[in-house]
């Protein structure tokens, strides 16, 4: 139960501690270019209304 509850602190900790994500809006290029450069994997966020 500690193991558990040291995981979860470090997963909640882990983003304040980082800073925060850029998000690159419609410009996929400019992502792709952007995590290549900075040696970082790229997340696609996509989406449908049905």
């Amino acid at each position: 139960m500690r193991s558990l509850l040291a995981a979860l602190a470090l997963v909640v900790a882990w983003p304040a501690a980082a800073g925060s994500l850029p998000f690159i809006a419609d410009d996929y290029a400019r992502a792709l270019a952007d995590a290549r450069a900075r040696n970082v994997p790229l997340v696609v966020d996509v989406w449908a209304p049905w």
